[in-house]
């Protein structure tokens, strides 16, 4: 068998390192390459399965264009050059009738494409309204760290001189085997560990201390805390002067959240308030993963995210060995953002970005301000990323193309996204899409999305392409790793899928971008981002270059203060945020208050976690596989003991969630790991073995949360648009099927 060394996407733990084995033009098994520098450190089941899902009949394999009614599930077989002369030809239509900015794109979680070549269209195409959940998922923490500290920040856990690990709404047993490993590894070298959950998973029972907070309150907890650090002069007051600027705003804010104030907030004792915080100023330096619960937890997402990062700073573990280190860019490695060819786009098309005029941090205001540091710190070609923190409105664009508002929304290109599972307010996005004159769908297996959609396209799974670690390409750490495809993207009479590359391109060139795709092939693209490397090396192909030793790692160490300034305003950490001040915001950490619930809502008292990871599915995927299923046939709601009791529900009754938007029904699993006030929902879920054609939709409507889900424009994250997954806007009520 040949042995092919290929990069893992079936989750986001970066890219991990694989071998898979190939014979006859099959694979024959996938097995972890353990010598590569990014890998889960733990086992994870979803690449064995990897022969199974590469010759799954449920996978797309030819160009399909709608020949019946929407949603009819009437197809016919056509040639991509028919798929892309038809689509170019309806784009070039639309854009002469509305403008650029009637298209708009859909991304996923980066696996099924790289973003940088659809980003590179949609500006040579003169469009800005590109979304996608990375608003509700890595965005909110990302542009937090570059606006906070001028550079992402990457754990750097030393036994013996780390005191502490934190897992801050992060569940990694089931949804990280990477973050799982690091915490049995910290717990191994008597590294003390706190978990702050309002779910008591697996990680909080085995963690020293467990904080049950209420959800939604991460930022009432984090401004707590170092109200008591400060007080009690915990906090590290000689880092403090020296590395940080806003102390004594902060000082003053923090003033404002005693012990009594937070404990009201958060459900949390006075006492446990104080323990927790002399526990966590106790154990530093520390390391801390935090997970995507703040960023769900609306209308303090982004005030949550800057107050856990201001407290890690104050407590002095940021830029220091053992804490978490500000990681800067691989050297000689072209990274996505002069990939993207954002100086195409006009300024007077930014303008036009869905949403850009109220939710200014995760768009091109807050982008620009956070690009112009990067720039000072590294160069042109080390910018921040456009397409991950640069995003129009999901919810302003769904509505625009209901409305027209502020301008038509016509045509949408969903590539490795799944709108009608992934976005809040199921009923209300897929009366937008039905609304489109084009919805094309590009993606790897079928989906409700594409069962609507007028041509779905067959993409490139991981093995089909070659593939690098995500946190690399944004310039965002010190490391590159390639892997090669595992096998052809086409084969005569089988299949003929193209990969994202090819496809942008190909569309591109149709619409007059001749010049600015200069790469015919994915690979040749790797062989240019990569030339310094393999310069270096003594390689000149990109075979030569993964065969040999298919990373580049630069050292990660602390000292990034000490060696200059940092990339923000003022050149040091910012715990009072100069961004955010100009852009309007406050710039200081603080929780707002939810809106109380209006008459309609104030009927269903429950609040609901949605979207806890479950393996060993990733979001919306792998439903289709029996090995998957048969492991978690059923969607599960996990409910209180007591509240079940009250309900007359029993352990595995079917269970209907209601709130006013619809109602769907899961499994139920009777628990005391949370609140009795509180329900939580597992996401994305659809059933492929039911039929494809409405109403049914593989069964969208049945168990699918967002259906019940509210992305109301006034509950959305003030700063960064982000939409209520959990916290006190995210409400329900249950009932026995």
């Amino acid at each position: 068998m040949d042995i092919k060394y290929s990069s893992c996407y079936f989750c986001t733990s970066k890219g991990c390192a694989m071998k898979v084995y190939v014979e006859d033009g099959r694979v024959q098994k996938v097995r972890y390459d353990t010598q590569a520098p990014v890998g889960p450190g733990a086992y994870c089941v979803r690449p064995i399965l990897a022969k199974a899902y590469q010759e799954h009949p449920f996978r797309l394999s030819h160009p399909l264009k709608r020949c019946g009614a929407r949603g009819a599930n009437q197809w016919e077989q056509i040639s991509w050059d028919q798929a892309l002369d038809e689509i170019s030809q309806k784009l070039d239509h639309l854009r002469q009738r509305h403008g650029a900015e009637t298209l708009a794109t859909s991304s996923g979680t980066g696996r099924g494409a790289w973003d940088f070549a659809k980003t590179r269209f949609m500006n040579c195409f003169g469009s800005p309204n590109r979304f996608g959940v990375v608003t509700i998922c890595y965005g909110p923490r990302s542009m937090v760290w570059y606006s906070t500290f001028g550079g992402a920040i990457v754990p750097d856990r030393k036994p013996g001189v780390t005191g502490l690990m934190v897992l801050w709404g992060r569940n990694p047993h089931e949804g990280g085997p990477s973050s799982w490993a690091s915490f049995k590894k910290a717990k191994k070298a008597d590294m003390r560990t706190l978990v702050i959950d309002p779910r008591c998973t697996e990680a909080s029972r085995q963690a020293d201390c467990w904080v049950q907070l209420k959800p939604g309150t991460d930022a009432a907890l984090a401004l707590g805390l170092m109200h008591v650090i400060i007080q009690e002069k915990l906090y590290d007051e000689a880092y403090i002067q020296k590395y940080t600027s806003g102390f004594e705003p902060l000082k003053a804010r923090v003033q404002e959240y005693p012990p009594a104030r937070v404990a009201q907030i958060t459900g949390l004792s006075v006492y446990k308030i104080k323990e927790i915080a002399r526990f966590f100023a106790a154990h530093q330096p520390h390391n801390m993963v935090i997970g995507v619960a703040p960023e769900h937890s609306s209308p303090n997402s982004i005030q949550a995210i800057r107050a856990i990062n201001v407290l890690r700073a104050l407590v002095g573990s940021i830029d220091v060995k053992g804490g978490g280190v500000i990681a800067g860019p691989c050297s000689d490695f072209v990274p996505d953002a002069p990939m993207e060819l954002n100086h195409l786009l006009s300024s007077e098309q930014r303008k036009k970005q869905i949403g850009s005029d109220r939710f200014r941090f995760l768009s091109y205001p807050g982008w620009e301000l956070v690009e112009a540091q990067l720039k000072k710190q590294w160069g042109e070609n080390h910018a921040l990323a456009c397409y991950l923190n640069c995003m129009a409105h999901a919810p302003s664009v769904f509505r625009a193309m209901i409305t027209d508002k502020p301008y038509p929304v016509k045509a949408l290109i969903v590539s490795g996204s799944n709108p009608l599972l992934s976005y809040a307010n199921t009923r209300l996005v897929y009366n937008a899409l039905k609304s489109l004159d084009l919805l094309v769908t590009l993606d790897v297996t079928w989906t409700p999305t594409a069962q609507i959609s007028d041509y779905v396209l067959p993409a490139a799974c991981w093995m089909e392409r070659p593939d690098m670690g995500n946190f690399a390409s944004i310039g965002a750490y010190p490391l590159v790793q390639i892997g090669e495809a595992a096998l052809p993207a086409r084969v005569p009479g089988q299949y003929e899928r193209y990969n994202d590359y090819e496809f942008w391109r190909a569309l591109g060139l149709r619409l007059g971008q001749d010049t600015q795709w200069p790469w015919p092939t994915f690979e040749e693209v790797w062989e240019y981002r990569l030339s310094g490397i393999m310069k270096k090396r003594g390689v000149t192909t990109l075979s030569e270059f993964i065969q040999q030793q298919r990373w580049q790692k630069d050292p990660l160490e602390p000292g990034a203060m000490d060696r200059g300034p940092l990339a923000t305003p003022s050149g040091k950490i910012e715990l009072y945020s100069t961004v955010l001040e100009q852009l309007g915001y406050d710039p200081l950490p603080d929780y707002q208050e939810p809106l109380p619930p209006d008459e309609r809502w104030s009927k269903y008292p429950l609040l609901n976690i949605s979207g806890p990871r479950t393996m060993p599915y990733h979001h919306s995927e792998f439903r289709h596989i029996d090995a998957f299923r048969k492991q978690h046939p059923d969607p599960i709601v996990e409910i209180h003991v007591d509240l079940a009791r009250r309900k007359g529900i029993t352990d595995g009754d079917w269970v209907w969630i209601e709130s006013p938007l619809g109602r769907v029904k899961q499994r139920a699993r009777l628990t005391t790991s949370l609140d009795p006030g509180t329900v939580c929902t597992q996401h994305a879920w659809w059933f492929p073995e039911k039929p494809a054609e409405e109403p049914s939709l593989y069964g969208l409507w049945e168990s699918n949360i967002n259906v019940t889900t509210d992305d109301d424009l006034d509950k959305c994250d003030p700063i960064s648009g982000g939409w209520p997954y959990k916290g006190q806007y995210l409400r329900c009520r249950i009932s026995k099927c």
